[in-house]
This record gives structure tokens, sequence and C-alpha cells, in this order.
């Protein structure tokens, strides 16, 4: 059995972090990094560009083998974790090999919710196996179906060839609707529709037959024909490994402030951790890049015995769709209390601001235009007040602002 003081299960966001807080505090600890998949870490927003052909697979990849040589870190890429013994402090994986620890940071991320497997023109998007299948799929369709609107079978659809004919069956009554309110989306599915794509909502798949094209039949009566089925319906948090070592567990692996699980010597972050929303104050799993980086880093100085509370997790997700930026912060649902909207997507500069009771900013959707969006970031951050409609409308400079929460 090999020992180490910390081992990280997870080779992205929260993991990469973890080690690159760890070698800025300590270049003594010794660290394991395990994860199922035999390469060095990448980014999965990237992977729809990839798939559009419009980056090469070489740019996906975020660092290279020589990253973890020179922070010194033992990788064990393409082994899979399979039990853990939260007592005794072990690891096995499924080669068979036993790691020993200190402290464990379980940074497992998540996985698709799969749909009839073994389908052949049917995928799902989230490892880099995935991308590389999607993509050789794609190279002759000339009509390509997404189920689900979410932040990846929209970015698939968007980066497609503009001959290619799509479509996108929702379950709910809009787009997005994990991340914006409905005026919101709205906004977005106007332009969606203007860039060719077919919105089929409060609508299902219920059937795929193989064929010379795939016949998709619809839960309305309706049938489609299409030549792929890109699957993006949600993802489920990779909780297994921790449920079955005890670990309390519900949506996601339950954590407190310091990221620490229900066993002190094990943390959890990023996509597989549930912890606290700092807007609403309930437990949540967040499933961003920037909280699974905020958890690794806390998470790490905690196990070297640093003290780091979190303040929690906020929702703060970037994407590009249809030659449009798009951002969600914070907290941005229908029930806010009051909300403020400026500019329209034909100025290509929208912007709602979400306020709570006390007109503190606790959330703001952009579109258009998302540069400024850090800024906003760190209004729901600071629980900054309004600071008026200027600011909104672009009107006022940034640098009366800065100082404000300076």
């Amino acid at each position: 059995m090999q020992q180490f003081d910390i081992v990280i299960v997870g080779n992205s966001a929260a993991g990469l972090q973890a080690v690159r807080t760890i070698r800025r505090h300590s270049s003594r600890v010794s660290v394991a990094l395990v994860d199922r998949e035999a390469c060095p870490a990448y980014s999965r927003v990237l992977t729809p560009y990839f798939i559009g052909g419009k980056t090469g697979r070489e740019n996906l990849f975020i660092v290279d083998e020589t990253f973890y040589r020179d922070m010194g870190v033992t990788t064990l890429f393409g082994q899979a974790a399979l039990s853990l013994d939260a007592d005794r402090r072990e690891l096995r994986l499924a080669g068979g090999s036993v790691l020993g620890f200190g402290a464990l940071l379980l940074a497992l991320g998540s996985e698709a919710r799969q749909f009839q497997p073994g389908l052949e023109r049917v995928s799902t998007l989230r490892h880099l196996a995935d991308a590389d299948r999607l993509a050789a799929l794609l190279q002759r369709a000339r009509c390509v179906t997404a189920l689900g609107a979410g932040l990846v079978s929209v970015p698939v659809l968007s980066h497609l060839p503009p001959e290619v004919e799509r479509h996108l069956v929702v379950g709910s009554d809009r787009i997005f609707s994990r991340l914006l309110d409905a005026e919101s989306a709205a906004v977005l599915e106007e332009h969606f529709q203007a860039a060719g794509v077919v919105l089929h909502k409060r609508e299902d798949i219920t059937g795929v037959r193989e064929g010379e094209r795939l016949r998709l039949s619809l839960a309305s009566g309706k049938s489609l024909d299409s030549d792929v089925l890109l699957v993006g319906k949600g993802v489920l948090p990779n909780t297994l490994l921790a449920r079955e070592a005890g670990l309390a567990v519900a949506d996601g692996i339950l954590v407190d402030d310091c990221c620490r699980t229900s066993c002190p010597a094990i943390y959890a972050a990023g996509d597989a951790a549930q912890g606290r929303d700092y807007v609403t104050g309930a437990t949540t799993v967040q499933g961003n890049w920037i909280t699974a980086v905020e958890q690794g880093e806390v998470a790490a100085r905690n196990m070297l015995g640093l003290q780091q509370c979190y303040e929690g997790s906020m929702k703060n997700n970037i994407t590009e769709v249809f030659g449009l930026d798009v951002a969600a912060i914070g907290y941005c649902s229908d029930d806010a209390p009051r909300t403020v909207v400026h500019g329209s997507l034909a100025s290509r500069r929208y912007r709602k601001l979400f306020l709570d009771g006390k007109e503190r900013v606790i959330g703001a959707v952009l579109i258009g235009e998302t540069n400024d969006s850090g800024v906003y970031y760190h209004m729901v951050r600071t629980r900054l007040s309004f600071p008026g409609r200027r600011l909104v409308q672009g009107d006022a400079g940034y640098g009366a602002f800065t100082r404000q929460i300076a």
C-alpha cells in the first residue's frame, strides 16, 4: 500500500486548484492525484468548440504532463476509485492498488444522465471520449437534435455549421430553466429562433428508433427525424463512492463551510459537493467552474491545517451561444423581490439585476456583453446596495463603483 499525506480524486477545476494551493503553502506534503481518465486535465467548456470545428483537440488541455511533475504530484491516471474505507483512511482503485491517506479530497465531478444506452447515434457530452465520438458523428449530420436546453446541448448546437438543421427539445417552459428567469430566457429564445433553431418546449423524447436516420418519438405524439441526438438533460453528482463509504450524501456529498464531509479527514469540492449557497443559505450543488475552484482552494487550505471558512457558493455561469455572450450570476429567479432591467436584444446589451427586500443586489443576468460580469459578481459577494440605474445602463464609469467596494 502506498501512503500519502493527501490524496485527491478528480482532475478538473477543484482538483487542480487544490494541487496549486497545497504547493503554494507546502513543498513537503506528499500528494497523489487519481482520475479515471488517462490524460491531463482539459476544459469541458471548450468541447463544443472542438466538436464544431472551431478549435483543435490539443487546445482543450488546461495543463500538460509537466505540470504534475513540477508540482511534485504522483498521478494515477486511467484508474477509477473503486471503494473507500473512511475509518482506515484507505482508497482502493479499480486496478487493485490501495492508497493510504492522511486527508482525502473527493473532487469527483458529475455524470450526464443516460438515455437509452447503446444507440450508435445518440450521445451525451461529459468526457473527452464523448467529445471525440460526437465530433465524428456530426461530420456528416444534416440534422441534429438536442434533448435538454442547458449548458451542454445549447453550445453544441450553436457551434454547428449554419446549414445544419437544429432542433431543441425542452421539458420545461423555457430554455436554461436552472439558470435564468422566464423573461431573460424569452430574450434568448427569440435569438435562438432567429438563428434557425426549432424549439420544442414542454416536450420530451419518449423513444428512439434507429434506421437510415433516427426516428424520435415525442411525448406529444409527434415524431422527428434526425441524424444525431445529443442528450444534455441534466447531470448527476458522482456520490456513489462517498455513499457506500457511509458519508452523508443528499443530492451531492454534504460538506460544511470548511468543505469537510461528515468524516473529518475527508473533504469534497466541485460538482459532487453540496454546500451552502451564499445568497439563499440553502445547501446546493452549484456545478460551475468558479465554485469548484473556490471550494478546491478552501479544502486544500483546511487539509493543510490552515483554517479557512467558505462564505458559500454562487451561481456564476458564462457561455457563448449563437454568437451571443450570456452570464448568469447569483440568484436569478422569478420570485426575486425586485428586478431592474435595461437594454434589449437589439442593442446586444441586456442587463437584469435581481434585488432582495433590502435593495441589495442578489443576482444579475447579462446578455450580449459580459466583460463586466466580475463587477456584478462582486456586487453580490459584497451584498452591495443597488448602485443605481446609471451603472446598469453603462452611463457611469466603474471607477467610482470600484472605490465604493474597495
